[in-house]
């Protein structure tokens, strides 16, 4: 029978006692939590010694790659299993799905299965054979509460204390994005240095005025359609270096906040309590109530959607990011 692991729980401690599944799929946007866990998991399943030997990578799509089948029944080499790596399972042509499929059906012993997917719909055959035949391991873009203790405790883990104004700024500039988040919260305590602590100003100084500005510019001026403002803006943080991905993060962040707005004022809640429940100043509050007004559930909808496509296609070169980024923001704004 397939299973669910528990947050609380590590795949890779129950493989160290010897419950090794057939197959582990890991999905959800949270890319870094979820690289993390898979990087553990296959530490795990294969010592260091063997793994080039006894580790298959394939991703959809790409030329030259093997076959699902036909990696998974190839016999270990000086170790006890063979771990083939799927890597985007959503890619996944038909062929190869109902191969998958029929490999669930009757896995190898000595082989361990291991797909990887931003999104994964359960509704599926395929979704059903995982359930039932493996486990599955979830991860999702962290609420803002769980974001601050994340960071908090990052932040711990290299000796140095961050101050909750400190981290609330640090979401509000760099975004959601829990990997462009730890990456600055590793820089602020380099930073910091011995001080030990990690204040407001210490993120104000790192990544700089004039992109503190830019960033809520761009932010405002995408959540109020004013796509020449916009276009300004993301030009000048590119030139400036800005990181692509940090920019979808922002943004990311911004549609979320819109979402979360609109819900809110269709239940008639008033923009006291909407700071509250966003944890954002009245000003900023107020602002995102009535922006998100202009806008339908689904123009929103398709907004997330862009995103998620536009972060893809970053990540995997389709296009150079300006190019990508400048239609991105063109859609936001004629949302």
């Amino acid at each position: 029978m397939g299973r669910w692991v528990k947050k609380s729980h590590s795949v890779a401690d129950q493989v160290r006692r010897g419950e090794v599944a057939s197959v582990y799929c890991l999905y959800g946007e949270e890319e870094y939590r979820r690289e993390q866990e898979l990087n553990q998991l296959l530490d795990a399943l294969l010592m260091e010694g063997v793994r080039e030997l006894n580790l298959d990578q394939i991703r959809p799509g790409e030329t030259g790659t093997g076959s699902i089948l036909g990696s998974a029944r190839t016999l270990p080499f000086l170790a006890s299993r063979r771990v083939v790596l799927v890597r985007g399972i959503e890619e996944l042509s038909r062929e190869q799905q109902e191969e998958l499929l029929a490999y669930l059906n009757d896995p190898c012993p000595t082989s361990c299965l291991v797909l990887t997917a931003r999104r994964l719909d359960l509704r599926t055959r395929l979704a059903a054979a995982l359930q039932k035949k493996g486990v599955l391991l979830r991860f999702d873009r962290l609420e803002t509460d769980s974001l601050k203790e994340s960071l908090t405790a990052a932040a711990r883990e290299r000796g140095v204390r961050l101050r909750s104004e400190a981290v609330s700024l640090l979401i509000a500039l760099v975004g959601d994005d829990f990997r462009q988040l730890i990456y600055n919260v590793e820089k602020l305590a380099l930073f910091v240095g011995e001080r030990e602590e990690i204040g407001a100003k210490d993120v104000e100084a790192l990544v700089g005025e004039t992109r503190v500005r830019s960033i809520f510019q761009l932010t405002d001026a995408v959540s109020s359609k004013s796509l020449d403002v916009a276009l300004r803006c993301l030009t000048s943080l590119l030139e400036s270096g800005e990181e692509p991905l940090a920019v979808i993060g922002m943004l990311g962040r911004q549609i979320r906040l819109l979402v979360r707005a609109k819900a809110l004022r269709e239940q008639s809640i008033p923009v006291s309590r909407m700071t509250h429940e966003l944890n954002l100043p009245p000003r900023v509050t107020a602002a995102l109530a009535e922006q998100s007004a202009s806008r339908s559930w689904r123009e929103l909808s398709g907004a997330l959607q862009s995103l998620s496509e536009t972060d893809l296609a970053i990540k995997t070169g389709r296009a150079a990011a300006p190019v990508l980024l400048t239609g991105l923001v063109w859609d936001l704004c004629r949302a």
